[in-house]
Protein backbone atom coordinates (compact mmCIF):
# COMPACT_ATOMS: atom_id res chain seq x y z
CA UNK A 1 0.00 0.00 0.00
CA UNK A 2 2.71 2.41 1.02
CA UNK A 3 4.61 1.58 -2.53
CA UNK A 4 1.37 2.43 -4.29
CA UNK A 5 0.91 5.97 -2.32
CA UNK A 6 4.53 6.29 -3.56
CA UNK A 7 3.80 5.78 -7.37
CA UNK A 8 0.69 8.11 -7.00
CA UNK A 9 2.76 10.35 -5.36
CA UNK A 10 5.20 10.42 -7.52
CA UNK A 11 3.61 10.93 -10.77
CA UNK A 12 1.97 14.08 -9.41
CA UNK A 13 5.41 15.22 -8.05
CA UNK A 14 6.50 14.83 -11.70
CA UNK A 15 3.18 16.50 -13.03
CA UNK A 16 3.07 19.38 -10.89
CA UNK A 17 6.48 19.67 -10.67
CA UNK A 18 8.72 19.18 -13.73
CA UNK A 19 6.51 19.21 -16.17
CA UNK A 20 4.93 22.26 -15.22
CA UNK A 21 8.39 24.12 -15.37
CA UNK A 22 9.28 22.41 -18.77
CA UNK A 23 5.78 23.81 -20.27
CA UNK A 24 7.42 27.62 -19.44
CA UNK A 25 9.94 28.61 -21.55
CA UNK A 26 10.19 32.59 -21.00
CA UNK A 27 9.69 33.42 -17.55
CA UNK A 28 9.81 31.48 -14.21
CA UNK A 29 11.29 32.54 -10.43
CA UNK A 30 15.51 31.89 -12.39
CA UNK A 31 14.71 34.57 -15.20
CA UNK A 32 15.56 37.45 -12.49
CA UNK A 33 18.35 35.41 -10.58
CA UNK A 34 19.73 34.44 -13.67
CA UNK A 35 19.37 37.57 -15.59
CA UNK A 36 21.21 39.29 -12.37
CA UNK A 37 23.67 37.00 -12.17
CA UNK A 38 24.88 36.91 -16.15
CA UNK A 39 24.89 40.74 -16.02
CA UNK A 40 27.63 40.75 -12.91
CA UNK A 41 29.65 37.82 -14.79
CA UNK A 42 29.91 40.28 -17.39
CA UNK A 43 31.14 43.00 -15.23
CA UNK A 44 28.29 45.15 -15.79
CA UNK A 45 25.93 46.74 -12.85
CA UNK A 46 23.53 43.78 -12.32
CA UNK A 47 21.42 46.23 -10.36
CA UNK A 48 20.78 48.86 -13.60
CA UNK A 49 16.92 47.52 -14.95
CA UNK A 50 17.79 48.61 -18.43
CA UNK A 51 20.99 46.45 -18.50
CA UNK A 52 18.07 43.61 -17.81
CA UNK A 53 15.91 44.29 -20.31
CA UNK A 54 18.75 44.26 -22.93
CA UNK A 55 19.84 41.08 -22.03
CA UNK A 56 16.40 39.64 -21.55
CA UNK A 57 15.57 40.61 -24.92
CA UNK A 58 19.05 38.84 -26.14
CA UNK A 59 18.46 35.48 -24.37
CA UNK A 60 14.69 35.16 -24.44
CA UNK A 61 13.93 37.05 -28.21
CA UNK A 62 10.51 35.30 -28.55
CA UNK A 63 9.76 36.10 -25.02
CA UNK A 64 7.28 39.16 -24.11
CA UNK A 65 8.89 42.20 -23.85
CA UNK A 66 10.27 44.07 -20.18
CA UNK A 67 9.72 47.32 -19.01
CA UNK A 68 12.55 49.17 -17.47
CA UNK A 69 10.16 50.40 -15.10
CA UNK A 70 8.35 47.22 -14.13
CA UNK A 71 9.36 45.73 -10.83
CA UNK A 72 10.26 42.49 -12.22
CA UNK A 73 13.14 44.78 -13.76
CA UNK A 74 14.74 46.11 -10.63
CA UNK A 75 17.04 43.43 -9.36
CA UNK A 76 18.21 43.25 -5.60
CA UNK A 77 19.44 39.44 -5.15
CA UNK A 78 21.23 38.62 -1.76
CA UNK A 79 24.54 39.67 -3.33
CA UNK A 80 26.04 36.30 -2.52
CA UNK A 81 23.90 34.26 -4.61
CA UNK A 82 25.72 36.08 -7.89
CA UNK A 83 28.56 33.81 -6.87
CA UNK A 84 26.54 30.40 -6.44
CA UNK A 85 24.53 30.82 -9.56
CA UNK A 86 27.50 32.01 -11.56
CA UNK A 87 27.78 28.69 -12.79
CA UNK A 88 24.28 28.86 -14.26
CA UNK A 89 24.48 32.59 -15.41
CA UNK A 90 27.24 30.87 -17.34
CA UNK A 91 24.94 29.03 -19.50
CA UNK A 92 22.57 30.41 -22.08
CA UNK A 93 18.97 30.18 -21.15
CA UNK A 94 17.61 27.42 -22.59
CA UNK A 95 20.21 25.14 -21.50
CA UNK A 96 20.24 26.69 -18.20
CA UNK A 97 16.68 26.32 -17.63
CA UNK A 98 17.27 22.50 -17.81
CA UNK A 99 20.16 22.29 -15.38
CA UNK A 100 17.86 24.47 -12.89
CA UNK A 101 15.42 22.20 -13.47
CA UNK A 102 17.72 19.26 -12.18
CA UNK A 103 19.45 20.83 -9.50
CA UNK A 104 15.81 21.50 -8.13
CA UNK A 105 14.55 18.01 -8.06
CA UNK A 106 18.10 16.76 -6.91
CA UNK A 107 17.73 19.45 -3.97
CA UNK A 108 14.34 17.85 -2.96
CA UNK A 109 15.83 14.45 -3.11
CA UNK A 110 19.02 15.65 -1.06
CA UNK A 111 15.85 17.09 1.47
CA UNK A 112 14.08 13.42 1.70
CA UNK A 113 18.21 11.34 1.80
CA UNK A 114 19.20 13.70 4.60
CA UNK A 115 16.31 14.06 7.02
CA UNK A 116 15.74 10.02 6.77
CA UNK A 117 19.69 9.83 7.32
CA UNK A 118 19.12 12.14 10.00
CA UNK A 119 16.53 10.49 11.79
CA UNK A 120 18.07 7.19 11.33
CA UNK A 121 14.97 5.48 9.27
CA UNK A 122 16.02 1.83 7.66
CA UNK A 123 15.58 1.87 4.53
CA UNK A 124 12.53 -0.26 3.83
CA UNK A 125 10.96 0.26 7.06
CA UNK A 126 7.05 1.66 6.49
CA UNK A 127 7.92 4.96 8.24
CA UNK A 128 10.60 5.40 5.63
CA UNK A 129 8.01 4.56 3.24
CA UNK A 130 5.52 7.03 4.70
CA UNK A 131 7.82 9.80 4.70
CA UNK A 132 8.94 9.19 1.09
CA UNK A 133 5.35 9.25 -0.04
CA UNK A 134 4.65 12.17 2.03
CA UNK A 135 7.60 14.33 0.55
CA UNK A 136 6.17 14.08 -2.62
CA UNK A 137 2.95 14.76 -2.19
CA UNK A 138 3.61 17.95 -0.14
CA UNK A 139 2.08 20.76 -2.44
CA UNK A 140 5.40 23.09 -1.80
CA UNK A 141 7.83 21.56 -3.73
CA UNK A 142 5.32 21.18 -6.65
CA UNK A 143 5.11 24.79 -6.85
CA UNK A 144 8.30 25.66 -6.39
CA UNK A 145 10.31 23.41 -8.89
CA UNK A 146 7.09 24.73 -11.27
CA UNK A 147 7.75 28.29 -10.22
CA UNK A 148 11.71 27.45 -10.70
CA UNK A 149 12.47 29.08 -7.10
CA UNK A 150 15.65 28.50 -5.38
CA UNK A 151 13.74 27.20 -1.99
CA UNK A 152 14.02 23.93 -3.04
CA UNK A 153 17.46 23.88 -3.48
CA UNK A 154 17.79 25.90 0.14
CA UNK A 155 15.71 23.19 2.19
CA UNK A 156 18.23 20.74 0.37
CA UNK A 157 21.00 22.37 1.86
CA UNK A 158 19.60 23.38 5.56
CA UNK A 159 18.71 19.17 4.80
CA UNK A 160 22.24 18.08 4.59
CA UNK A 161 23.70 20.89 7.02
CA UNK A 162 21.06 19.08 10.05
CA UNK A 163 22.84 15.49 8.99
CA UNK A 164 26.13 16.96 8.72
CA UNK A 165 25.46 18.70 12.01
CA UNK A 166 23.97 15.81 13.64
CA UNK A 167 27.23 14.25 12.82
CA UNK A 168 29.91 16.93 14.83
CA UNK A 169 31.19 17.87 10.99
CA UNK A 170 30.61 21.93 12.21
CA UNK A 171 32.89 22.88 9.00
CA UNK A 172 30.76 21.28 6.67
CA UNK A 173 27.47 22.11 8.48
CA UNK A 174 28.41 25.86 8.65
CA UNK A 175 29.55 25.83 4.74
CA UNK A 176 25.68 24.23 3.98
CA UNK A 177 24.12 26.67 6.02
CA UNK A 178 26.41 29.43 4.63
CA UNK A 179 24.99 28.75 1.08
CA UNK A 180 21.23 28.40 1.98
CA UNK A 181 21.64 32.05 4.04
CA UNK A 182 23.36 33.36 0.74
CA UNK A 183 20.37 32.11 -1.34
CA UNK A 184 17.87 32.85 0.85
CA UNK A 185 18.10 34.44 4.47
CA UNK A 186 14.71 34.60 5.71
CA UNK A 187 15.38 30.58 5.84
CA UNK A 188 18.44 30.17 6.35
CA UNK A 189 19.29 32.20 9.79
CA UNK A 190 16.62 30.99 11.64
CA UNK A 191 17.59 27.39 11.26
CA UNK A 192 21.54 28.60 12.15
CA UNK A 193 20.12 30.39 15.17
CA UNK A 194 18.89 26.87 16.90
CA UNK A 195 22.85 26.16 16.43
CA UNK A 196 24.23 29.46 17.66
CA UNK A 197 21.26 29.42 20.81
CA UNK A 198 23.00 25.80 21.38
CA UNK A 199 26.64 27.16 21.78
CA UNK A 200 27.69 25.81 18.36
CA UNK A 201 30.32 28.03 17.73
CA UNK A 202 32.35 26.90 15.13
CA UNK A 203 29.62 25.58 12.93
CA UNK A 204 28.47 29.56 13.79
CA UNK A 205 31.10 31.59 12.44
CA UNK A 206 31.88 29.08 9.55
CA UNK A 207 28.46 29.61 8.31
CA UNK A 208 28.40 33.62 9.06
CA UNK A 209 32.50 33.80 7.39
CA UNK A 210 31.17 32.27 4.39
CA UNK A 211 27.95 34.20 3.66
CA UNK A 212 30.10 37.01 4.06
CA UNK A 213 32.90 35.87 2.13
CA UNK A 214 30.23 35.15 -0.75
CA UNK A 215 29.32 38.71 -0.36
CA UNK A 216 32.92 40.29 -0.51
CA UNK A 217 33.75 37.99 -3.61
CA UNK A 218 30.63 39.58 -5.39
CA UNK A 219 31.41 43.49 -4.30
CA UNK A 220 35.22 42.70 -5.12
CA UNK A 221 34.19 41.60 -8.75
CA UNK A 222 31.88 44.64 -9.50
CA UNK A 223 34.73 46.91 -7.71
CA UNK A 224 37.50 45.53 -10.21
CA UNK A 225 35.18 46.22 -12.68
CA UNK A 226 35.04 50.19 -11.80
CA UNK A 227 31.22 49.48 -11.21
CA UNK A 228 29.25 51.60 -8.79
CA UNK A 229 26.15 49.48 -7.87
CA UNK A 230 25.07 50.08 -4.32
CA UNK A 231 23.10 53.11 -5.11
CA UNK A 232 20.93 51.51 -7.51
CA UNK A 233 20.72 48.39 -5.73
CA UNK A 234 19.59 49.96 -2.29
CA UNK A 235 16.69 51.79 -4.68
CA UNK A 236 15.67 48.36 -6.02
CA UNK A 237 14.99 47.17 -2.74
CA UNK A 238 13.14 50.31 -1.68
CA UNK A 239 11.05 49.88 -5.12
CA UNK A 240 10.01 45.96 -3.93
CA UNK A 241 9.33 46.98 -1.04
CA UNK A 242 7.04 49.43 -1.70
CA UNK A 243 5.82 49.19 -5.34
CA UNK A 244 5.91 45.68 -5.85
CA UNK A 245 1.82 44.80 -5.82
CA UNK A 246 2.47 41.00 -6.58
CA UNK A 247 4.03 40.23 -2.75
CA UNK A 248 1.61 43.24 -1.43
CA UNK A 249 -0.16 41.47 1.54
CA UNK A 250 -3.25 43.88 1.19
CA UNK A 251 -6.00 43.93 -1.10
CA UNK A 252 -3.99 45.91 -3.39
CA UNK A 253 -2.82 42.21 -4.29
CA UNK A 254 -5.43 40.54 -6.19
CA UNK A 255 -3.92 37.27 -5.38
CA UNK A 256 -2.43 38.34 -1.58
CA UNK A 257 -4.08 34.90 -0.32
CA UNK A 258 -0.91 32.83 -2.00
CA UNK A 259 0.95 34.35 0.62
CA UNK A 260 1.66 32.22 3.67
CA UNK A 261 2.84 34.74 6.00
CA UNK A 262 1.22 35.78 9.54
CA UNK A 263 0.14 39.65 7.83
CA UNK A 264 -2.25 38.30 4.94
CA UNK A 265 -4.97 37.02 7.80
CA UNK A 266 -4.18 39.71 10.51
CA UNK A 267 -4.76 42.80 7.01
CA UNK A 268 -8.14 40.42 6.87
CA UNK A 269 -9.08 41.60 10.19
CA UNK A 270 -7.27 44.64 10.40
CA UNK A 271 -7.59 46.03 7.25
CA UNK A 272 -4.30 48.35 7.99
CA UNK A 273 -0.96 47.31 6.80
CA UNK A 274 1.00 49.27 9.76
CA UNK A 275 -1.08 47.15 12.06
CA UNK A 276 -0.59 43.83 10.52
CA UNK A 277 3.38 43.83 10.07
CA UNK A 278 3.00 45.09 14.10
CA UNK A 279 1.14 41.64 15.73
CA UNK A 280 3.20 39.96 12.91
CA UNK A 281 6.67 40.78 13.42
CA UNK A 282 5.51 40.64 17.55
CA UNK A 283 3.71 37.55 16.99
CA UNK A 284 7.01 36.12 15.61
CA UNK A 285 8.87 38.07 18.23
CA UNK A 286 7.41 36.02 21.06
CA UNK A 287 7.48 33.09 19.28
CA UNK A 288 11.13 32.63 19.11
CA UNK A 289 11.65 33.89 22.39
CA UNK A 290 9.41 31.29 23.98
CA UNK A 291 11.60 28.49 21.90
CA UNK A 292 14.60 29.87 23.03
CA UNK A 293 13.44 29.63 26.14
CA UNK A 294 12.39 26.17 26.07
CA UNK A 295 15.24 24.54 24.27
CA UNK A 296 17.63 26.01 26.87
CA UNK A 297 16.16 24.25 29.25
CA UNK A 298 18.47 20.86 29.85
CA UNK A 299 16.05 18.33 29.25
CA UNK A 300 15.00 19.64 25.67
CA UNK A 301 19.24 18.90 24.90
CA UNK A 302 17.84 15.76 23.48
CA UNK A 303 14.77 17.01 21.24
CA UNK A 304 16.94 18.64 18.69
CA UNK A 305 14.85 17.62 15.22
CA UNK A 306 11.85 18.78 17.47
CA UNK A 307 13.23 22.00 18.42
CA UNK A 308 14.57 22.19 14.78
CA UNK A 309 11.22 21.82 13.28
CA UNK A 310 9.18 24.39 15.06
CA UNK A 311 12.07 26.83 14.75
CA UNK A 312 11.37 26.00 11.03
CA UNK A 313 7.75 26.69 11.35
CA UNK A 314 8.15 30.10 13.35
CA UNK A 315 10.54 31.57 10.46
CA UNK A 316 7.54 31.44 8.07
CA UNK A 317 5.37 33.56 10.34
CA UNK A 318 6.48 36.64 10.51
CA UNK A 319 7.92 37.71 7.09
CA UNK A 320 7.01 37.49 3.30
CA UNK A 321 7.21 34.29 2.45
CA UNK A 322 4.84 32.17 -0.40
CA UNK A 323 3.67 28.45 -0.39
CA UNK A 324 7.46 27.12 -1.65
CA UNK A 325 8.97 28.21 1.17
CA UNK A 326 6.76 25.50 2.74
CA UNK A 327 8.78 22.97 1.78
CA UNK A 328 10.83 23.28 5.36
CA UNK A 329 8.05 21.77 6.47
CA UNK A 330 9.57 18.27 5.52
CA UNK A 331 11.71 19.17 9.01
CA UNK A 332 8.36 18.72 11.09
CA UNK A 333 7.25 16.33 9.26
CA UNK A 334 10.12 14.12 9.59
CA UNK A 335 10.01 14.66 13.13
CA UNK A 336 6.37 13.46 13.72
CA UNK A 337 7.04 10.14 11.72
CA UNK A 338 9.69 9.36 13.80
CA UNK A 339 7.80 9.92 17.03
CA UNK A 340 5.20 8.07 16.19
CA UNK A 341 6.34 5.45 18.90
CA UNK A 342 8.16 7.32 21.37
CA UNK A 343 6.96 10.13 23.91
CA UNK A 344 5.58 12.50 22.45
CA UNK A 345 3.40 10.43 19.93
CA UNK A 346 0.59 12.01 21.02
CA UNK A 347 2.27 15.36 20.20
CA UNK A 348 3.20 14.15 16.80
CA UNK A 349 0.06 12.68 15.60
CA UNK A 350 -1.76 16.14 16.74
CA UNK A 351 0.97 17.57 14.72
CA UNK A 352 -0.03 15.66 11.35
CA UNK A 353 -3.33 17.08 11.48
CA UNK A 354 -1.88 20.68 10.47
CA UNK A 355 0.40 19.65 7.46
CA UNK A 356 -2.49 17.92 5.85
CA UNK A 357 -3.52 21.41 4.22
CA UNK A 358 -0.21 22.09 2.19
CA UNK A 359 -0.85 18.53 0.27
CA UNK A 360 -2.72 20.87 -1.72
CA UNK A 361 -2.09 24.39 -3.16
CA UNK A 362 -5.54 25.35 -1.22
CA UNK A 363 -5.45 29.40 -1.42
CA UNK A 364 -5.45 29.40 -5.15
CA UNK A 365 -7.36 26.38 -6.13
CA UNK A 366 -10.01 28.33 -4.06
CA UNK A 367 -9.63 30.96 -5.54
CA UNK A 368 -9.62 29.48 -9.17
CA UNK A 369 -13.18 27.65 -8.50
CA UNK A 370 -14.36 31.29 -6.90
CA UNK A 371 -13.46 33.04 -10.26
CA UNK A 372 -14.77 30.90 -12.55
CA UNK A 373 -18.44 30.66 -10.71
CA UNK A 374 -17.97 27.31 -8.96
CA UNK A 375 -17.86 28.66 -5.71
CA UNK A 376 -20.87 30.58 -5.36
CA UNK A 377 -20.14 35.07 -4.52
CA UNK A 378 -22.84 34.47 -1.15
CA UNK A 379 -20.00 32.60 0.03
CA UNK A 380 -16.82 34.39 -1.33
CA UNK A 381 -18.56 37.36 0.73
CA UNK A 382 -18.83 36.13 4.09
CA UNK A 383 -16.38 37.71 6.66
CA UNK A 384 -14.95 33.89 7.52
CA UNK A 385 -14.04 33.79 3.94
CA UNK A 386 -11.15 36.07 3.45
CA UNK A 387 -10.56 35.88 7.66
CA UNK A 388 -10.29 32.10 7.66
CA UNK A 389 -11.26 30.10 4.62
CA UNK A 390 -8.34 31.68 2.29
CA UNK A 391 -5.40 31.84 4.41
CA UNK A 392 -6.27 29.01 6.14
CA UNK A 393 -2.53 27.69 5.41
CA UNK A 394 -1.51 30.50 7.49
CA UNK A 395 -3.80 29.52 10.51
CA UNK A 396 -2.37 25.85 9.98
CA UNK A 397 0.95 27.37 10.36
CA UNK A 398 -0.12 28.84 13.58
CA UNK A 399 -1.59 25.82 15.12
CA UNK A 400 1.23 23.20 14.11
CA UNK A 401 3.46 26.05 16.18
CA UNK A 402 1.73 25.82 18.78
CA UNK A 403 1.87 21.99 18.81
CA UNK A 404 5.16 21.97 18.10
CA UNK A 405 5.87 24.54 21.13
CA UNK A 406 4.31 22.06 23.05
CA UNK A 407 6.33 19.45 22.33
CA UNK A 408 9.25 21.22 23.24
CA UNK A 409 7.43 21.98 26.85
CA UNK A 410 6.92 18.72 27.76
CA UNK A 411 10.62 18.09 26.97
CA UNK A 412 11.97 21.25 28.71
CA UNK A 413 10.65 19.30 32.06
CA UNK A 414 8.23 22.40 33.17
CA UNK A 415 5.38 20.08 32.81
CA UNK A 416 6.82 17.81 35.31
CA UNK A 417 6.18 19.48 38.86
CA UNK A 418 8.17 17.69 40.81
CA UNK A 419 10.94 18.75 38.72
CA UNK A 420 10.73 22.29 39.63
CA UNK A 421 13.25 23.37 42.74
CA UNK A 422 10.92 24.95 45.66
CA UNK A 423 13.58 28.03 46.91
Amino acid sequence: MLWLLILAAGAEFVIRGPLRFLQQHTWNDLAQNYAATKIWLRGQNFAQPQNFVELWKEQAPGGFALDAKSGRTHLAPPPGTLVLMAPIGALPWPIARVTWMVLLVSGFGCTVWALIKTIGFGRNEPRTLAFMASCLALAPFHTGIAAGNQTILIVGFCALGILAASGDRDVLAGLLFGVACSLKPQLGSFVVLYYLVRRRWRLFFVALGFTIALMLVAAGWMQVCGISWTQDYLHNVKVIATQNRIDDFTSANPIRFLLINLQVPVYSFTHDAWTSNIVALSAGALLTCTWIFLITRERARSAELLALATIAVICLLPVYHRLYDAALLTIPLAWCISEMNGGLRHVAKLALIPLVPFLIPGPALLQQLASRGYIPDKLTHFWWWDDFVMPHQTWALLVLCSILLFGLYETSGYSNRGSVKKI
